[in-house]
């Protein structure tokens, strides 16, 4: 907007408006190997398809002094970081009759800005752990669902994401890590090998960090989507990377969702979470929790087993035995809980609650697939 603001004050000051555009060879020199963004040609066909302005230059002098010898503008206009008399062009300026006019700035969105706050935040990443050998359902992450294998589907569904890329996804199996090759280049997406002997999927997710990075890199999350999650929403993802990025304090955080369904609260395979004013996990449990004892009509969560990581917590998590709570209830997470890590809760809405389990569980996601199609 603040580029925009300058163009209209620039035009506003005369009849026809030209416009000077540094070269990616003057960009490169003046801001550094990571510079420009964007090719010249295509900076200079958005300049020119705004309203305000008549004409685009490129040139490739630093300062275009050669070029204000050319033109000799009535006006030269800069904007409000710059004072007059301190421009090398000031005086080819005004040699040739014209005037400078600074243009005060104002808040808007510029390149510099977006690559410092890029710089400033965590770097997040996203690990896919896809085990073929399901004792329900052997196989399922290469199973077909309208056209697409359930991993291909949640893979597609994290490039969507805000973390970068590319997407990793550990697996102990040949036939996944080559169905990931197949689908996707290099930069989306790679296969990572880790062993058959993993126990949990915290294991699998520690072995392939190791294993790709090895040592952990400071400050960055660790996002775990489950290989089975085809219908996971990319905002989702962004929604537990904003929490952690948000407090840098919080080592571990993950996802829960309105319970809508009376059956769904005394499931014991709908595992349900408690959570604090703040935002934080108090427990999780496979009961119905909390026990509404006066039956005021309390809103329970259900816990999504989707999880964002401190990668250093995720590497000491995997070291730990399992907790005696983590033991009772098969709940993993627990593990955190018992050893005093506080686990940040984004409730999200809208969730397309079919992660792929069963055959039965596939045929319901077909159905839904189906529906959406015909609606």
């Amino acid at each position: 907007m603040g580029h925009i603001d300058l163009l209209e004050k620039a035009r506003a000051a005369g009849d026809f408006l030209i416009v000077g555009l540094n070269s990616d060879a003057s960009v490169l020199r003046l801001k550094g190997q990571t510079r420009p963004i964007h090719p010249e040609e295509a900076r200079a066909r958005v300049l020119a398809a705004l309203n305000s302005v008549d004409a685009v230059v490129i040139f490739e002098e630093d300062t275009p002094v050669e070029t204000l010898q050319l033109v000799q503008p009535n006006v030269h206009v800069k904007g409000g970081d710059y004072k007059p008399d301190d421009l090398p062009e000031a005086a080819t300026v005004r040699e040739n009759g014209g005037e400078i006019l600074i243009v005060p700035l104002v808040d808007g969105f510029s390149t510099t800005r977006a690559l410092q706050k890029s710089k400033d935040e965590k770097p997040a990443i996203v690990i896919i752990p896809a085990r073929y050998g399901s004792t329900r359902f052997p196989g399922k992450p290469l199973v077909d669902l309208a056209g697409q294998t359930v991993i291909t589907r949640v893979v597609r569904a994290t490039l969507q994401t805000a973390a970068r890329k590319p997407v990793l996804v550990a697996t102990d199996d040949q036939r996944i890590a080559a169905e990931i090759e197949k689908n996707f280049s290099d930069d989306e997406a790679v296969a990572v090998m880790t062993s058959p002997d993993c126990h949990t999927g915290t294991d699998r997710l520690s072995e392939a960090l190791r294993s790709k990075f090895g040592e952990v890199e400071e400050r960055l999350i660790v996002v775990n989507v489950q290989g089975d999650e085809p219908f996971i929403a990319p905002s989702h993802v962004d929604a537990l990377i904003e929490m952690m990025r948000a407090d840098e304090k919080l080592q571990m955080a993950t996802l829960a969702t309105p319970i809508l369904e009376p059956a769904h609260e005394t499931d014991p395979n709908m595992v349900k979470v408690v959570v604090s004013e703040r935002n934080r996990a108090l427990y999780f449990s496979r009961a119905t929790i909390p026990y509404d004892r006066d039956a005021t009509g309390v809103q329970r969560l259900r816990h999504l087993g989707i999880y964002a990581y401190d990668a250093r917590w995720l590497v000491k998590m995997a070291t730990l035995p399992p907790s005696r709570l983590e033991e009772i209830e098969k709940l993993e997470q627990l593990r955190a809980l018992e050893s005093g890590i506080e686990i940040g809760v984004a409730v999200i809405e809208n969730v397309v609650p079919i992660a792929i389990d069963t055959p039965e569980d596939l045929a319901r996601a077909q159905t839904y697939l189906s529906q959406a199609a015909a609606s």
